[in-house]
């Protein structure tokens, strides 16, 4: 979501308006720009990892790992689709995180 927050305030362009490869390419060129200020904000915090095995979310191994356990609960029952509220974007078209929502109260 922070970047798609970032296309659409920059560009103006929504991640729909983006092949899937173009897409990618942004997520990756963030991950570089801003990745290693967020390990210096970890070890600032006081994290003591193995900082060689760090890995993004989008790493080829990384998403294989994660599509197949995906995989595996759904065919187990384990995770399945229900009709819980979400929070959803019209901008982003997309659900986002309960982090990331500002509530207002009236």
């Amino acid at each position: 979501t922070v970047v798609e927050r970032r296309l659409l305030r920059e560009a103006g362009r929504r991640r729909q308006d983006f092949t899937r490869q173009e897409f990618l390419r942004e997520v990756w060129k963030w991950k570089n720009e801003r990745g290693e200020e967020i390990y210096q904000q970890l070890r600032s915090l006081g994290a003591s990892l193995d900082w060689s095995r760090a890995c993004f979310t989008m790493d080829p191994a990384f998403s294989r790992a994660v599509s197949e356990a995906f995989v595996r609960l759904a065919d187990s029952g384990r995770i399945y689709r229900s009709e819980a509220l979400v929070n959803w974007s019209c901008a982003l078209e997309s659900a986002i995180s309960d982090i990331e929502v500002i509530l207002f109260t009236w």
